[in-house]
């Protein structure tokens, strides 16, 4: 399936407003994500939420005006069980390649965590785990972002497909690509390389040590990530009309007929 610009994905609604501080590839993926599930998924559903951490993604779901149950999955969950009076709330501990699903999903997000995925057979539990019609969430760097994310390839980041590398590697584990959407262009990428490298680091860690000293709100404060809630939404507009040159994908998959 051949990939293209989706820009309808800045009118989803739900989206965390956390998101929005990120880097331009987080903050198009968390509207690309909201964009799928406010038109695919309604009512009571069934979601897992693969190398969730922290649980975020539930937010999400309640913002959506949605209900069921949540399933965080990761190897080191920081997220607490606790009770919702929307969602039935599991937090399991364990490796993609040890996981065995208890229940069938409407929906598997796996946001930001499948470049730590070598082998894609430690995922193909997934496709037995999709209720009829349930579907894929997946997110994915291209190779040339590896430039963008030194520090998260060393922590073993280190897979990351082209596009025309997607298609083979989902169909091993029968899994095909119903959607494909791209995600950030010339002015995105450049803004994260600027914002979120090394040039902009080193003067938000001079502030945090000087001016922290006299005012202690300053110590801690994410200085970029203020910039990068004004910056996010106008290197979006300005992407619609210069040239593409995506950091990574959003996928939605659906089992192959068969």
């Amino acid at each position: 399936m051949k990939a293209r610009y989706n820009f309808d994905i800045f009118n989803a609604p739900g989206v965390r407003k956390e998101q929005l501080d990120g880097t331009p590839y987080r903050y198009w993926h968390s509207y690309a994500i909201a964009h799928i599930f406010s038109r695919r998924l309604s009512g009571r559903v069934d979601v897992l939420d693969a190398g969730a951490g922290d649980g975020g993604t539930l937010r999400l779901l309640r913002n959506l005006g949605l209900r069921g149950t949540y399933t965080c999955l990761d190897g080191r969950p920081t997220m607490q069980t606790a009770k919702d009076p929307e969602f039935e709330i599991e937090v399991v501990a364990s490796p993609f390649r040890d996981f065995v699903p208890q229940r069938q999903y409407d929906a598997v997000l796996f946001q930001g965590c499948l470049e730590c995925v070598g082998d894609f057979a430690e995922i193909a539990w997934v496709r037995g785990c999709l209720k009829p019609g349930g579907f894929v969430v997946a997110t994915l760097q291209c190779r040339n972002a590896h430039l963008l994310y030194r520090v998260y390839s060393r922590q073993g980041g280190r897979y990351r497909l082209d596009e025309e590398e997607l298609e083979p590697a989902f169909a091993r584990i029968e899994l095909r690509i119903a959607e494909l959407i791209p995600l950030v262009g010339v002015a995105g990428r450049l803004c994260q390389y600027v914002m979120n490298g090394g040039l902009a680091y080193y003067p938000q860690l001079l502030v945090r040590r000087t001016a922290g000293g006299i005012f202690p709100r300053l110590r801690n404060a994410d200085l970029i990530g203020t910039v990068n809630r004004g910056l996010n939404p106008l290197t979006a507009r300005l992407d619609r009309s210069l040239p593409f040159r995506r950091i990574g994908h959003c996928l939605v998959l659906e089992p192959i007929a068969g």
